[in-house]
């Protein structure tokens, strides 16, 4: 495991910087078409409609980074595993997408204990704090977050923080076995002869 994250540290970071970008780019979408009234009465704030749409748009938007980046690296593979330089193994997306998302992952963990053991100062701090964490990491998610069930925002339950992590492992893992298999959505249009 430790020469597969060697091998693969400059993608897992790179797949990592791609989601802290959109984490803010989304976080100042969220912000930026946020009520109003969120100002005065916390607890009966609504995310208004045009929040759920940028919050919508910018999920959808890193997942595309997410699939693009991940078929180019499958694809550039796939011509390794054709030389034989390298052998093929279906979960190399998945663990990619694992290795990145172990921020989230240890994000996850300390929220659910922060709810969990509210009673207890340091684990309710720790999850506050880890809170704080997640919306930076994963401010894509904030608009989406914030639409209230039961009378809580979403971003209040401990398990959503576990199933915001679910499209990017699903998106990059499809994408590299996909790009693996050079197989195309579209077909790419033959090139012009001169």
């Amino acid at each position: 495991m430790l020469g597969f994250l060697k091998e693969h540290s400059f993608n897992i970071v790179k797949l990592f910087l791609y989601q802290i970008a959109l984490s803010l780019f989304g976080l100042s979408l969220a912000l930026a078409t946020g009520s109003k009234s969120a100002s005065t009465d916390l607890a009966a704030y609504q995310p208004s409609a045009l929040q759920l749409v940028t919050g919508i748009f910018s999920v959808v938007f890193y997942l595309f980074l997410v699939i693009y980046f991940m078929w180019e690296l499958g694809s550039k593979d796939s011509s390794h595993i054709e030389r034989g330089e390298a052998g093929f193994s279906r979960v190399t997306g998945l663990y990619i997408a694992l290795a990145a998302s172990s921020v989230n992952s240890l994000v996850a963990v300390c929220i659910t204990l922060g709810n969990l053991l509210s009673n207890v100062p340091f684990f309710s701090n720790l999850g506050g704090s880890a809170a704080v964490v997640g919306l930076l990491t994963q401010g894509m998610y904030v608009g989406l977050l914030s639409i209230r069930v039961g009378g809580d925002p979403l971003n209040s339950m401990w398990f959503m923080w576990f199933l915001t992590m679910i499209p990017l492992i699903v998106s990059a893992s499809l994408a590299y076995y996909a790009g693996t298999r050079d197989f195309h959505i579209f077909k790419p249009k033959p090139p012009k002869n001169l």
